[in-house]
């Protein structure tokens, strides 16, 4: 039976969050943790994809105003794009950091939504990391269910590097 704790939400969403960071700095987008979230009327992009592994499952939302989203994007990217594939890319992310701590996960493909007032509402006490950018913040929130025997181990060293191909 699946779970939820917020101690592993987040210990996840620690990880996600730095995903973030690492991801958007690829990008050329320095992003500096900040406190809170607030309801806008700015036209926010957000991505969401689904994990799920043999004991732990969720869901990961990146969400950032226009502007944010277009400052990470090559020339050309339409912001409604990009936003599910920075979203498809930071659970890539993810997936390769809980690997590293012995667990495996497969993804969704990413749902791309755009609307004002976006207002997360966490299930437990895990605030969403918010992140601010010299274009705007960006919101990373994570849901997380897990078996009750759960564990993340100690982080150890990838055979793989990222964009790298194994075959076996």
């Amino acid at each position: 039976m699946f779970v939820e704790r917020s101690e592993t939400t987040r210990a996840i969403q620690t990880l996600a969050g730095s995903a973030c960071t690492e991801l958007m700095q690829a990008y050329g987008v320095t992003l500096v943790p900040t406190a809170g979230w607030a309801e806008s009327d700015e036209v926010m992009f957000s991505g969401v994809m689904g994990f799920v592994g043999e004991s732990v499952r969720g869901t990961c939302l990146l969400a950032a105003p226009q502007g944010t989203v277009e400052a990470a994007a090559p020339k050309g990217a339409a912001a409604r794009d990009w936003v599910g594939e920075l979203a498809n890319q930071l659970v890539g992310r993810l997936k390769a950091k809980l690997m590293a701590r012995g667990a495996t996960i497969a993804l969704s493909t990413p749902v791309v939504l755009r609307g004002v007032k976006l207002s997360p509402l966490p299930r437990t006490d895990v605030d969403p990391v918010v992140f601010e950018s010299t274009s705007g913040k960006v919101l990373v929130w994570l849901e997380v269910e897990i078996e009750n025997d759960f564990q993340l181990g100690e982080e150890r060293a990838l055979k793989a590097s990222e964009g790298e191909l194994l075959v076996f």
